[in-house]
């Protein structure tokens, strides 16, 4: 038997590194539902992205290091948990201000 595919839309290339807060303060269109659902993830990540800083107090100096792809508040790791429309809004919003970046 063969797997189903996922429901959805794809996530935009050069999403994958935003972080859910990223997109809740920096797109326009994210309703307040979106915007709120979108900080409840930043705030259930159990790894999340560290700030840029001088290394102290959980910061990072090199930008490299808030790459990782283990930081899941990166929005691959959150994608699948929205709804088609959620998606839909998100990928909406990133294309029109950031085309196919």
């Amino acid at each position: 038997m063969k797997d189903k595919e996922p429901i959805g839309i794809e996530m935009p290339e050069g999403l994958e590194h935003w972080t859910a807060d990223q997109v809740a303060e920096c797109l326009s269109g994210i309703g307040p539902a979106l915007y709120s659902k979108l900080w409840d993830i930043l705030s259930a990540a159990k790894n999340p992205t560290p700030l840029g800083g001088d290394g102290s107090n959980g910061t990072v100096e090199e930008p490299h290091e808030r790459y990782d792809e283990d930081h899941d508040d990166q929005a691959p790791h959150w994608w699948g948990k929205l709804t088609t429309d959620e998606q839909s809004t998100i990928a909406t919003a990133y294309t029109a201000e950031h085309g196919g970046e």
